[in-house]
């Protein structure tokens, strides 16, 4: 399962290689909510992955906020496909799909205490 949290940049880490037929592919990450059936879509480049293992893992940075900043928190499926094409968005072009999974999507949690100044002088009678 992944975790994003929205406006944050998350590590995720993948296994897309097994699956993969193509030499050198741009990948196409497809999420859609599993309750309001709503999605999102990008391209994440082939030179995006930092992993320093290629052949066992693949690990990209996302800044959510790019993608999800408009989106309802909550369960998502997420499909993603390999293809040459940096620009498509739309999975029937994709070469293939290498890997499914859910993905859980949460509000940003960060906050700040209001501070009050309050005075220590008491009126005693």
């Amino acid at each position: 399962m992944i975790y994003l949290t929205k406006g944050q940049t998350n590590q995720i880490v993948l296994t897309l290689k097994e699956k993969q037929t193509l030499p050198s592919p741009n990948y196409l990450f497809r999420f859609v909510h599993r309750a309001l059936n709503t999605e999102a879509r990008f391209v994440v480049l082939k030179t995006a992955d930092t992993s320093a293992y290629k052949d066992r893992f693949n690990q990209f940075s996302l800044v959510t906020n790019n993608y999800f900043s408009d989106k309802e928190s909550g369960e998502w499926e997420y499909y993603i496909y390999e293809q040459n094409s940096s620009s498509n968005v739309d999975p029937a072009f994709a070469t293939g799909l290498l890997e499914t999974g859910i993905m859980r999507l949460t509000d940003d949690t960060s906050f700040s205490y209001t501070k009050y100044q309050t005075s220590n002088t008491f009126i005693t009678r």
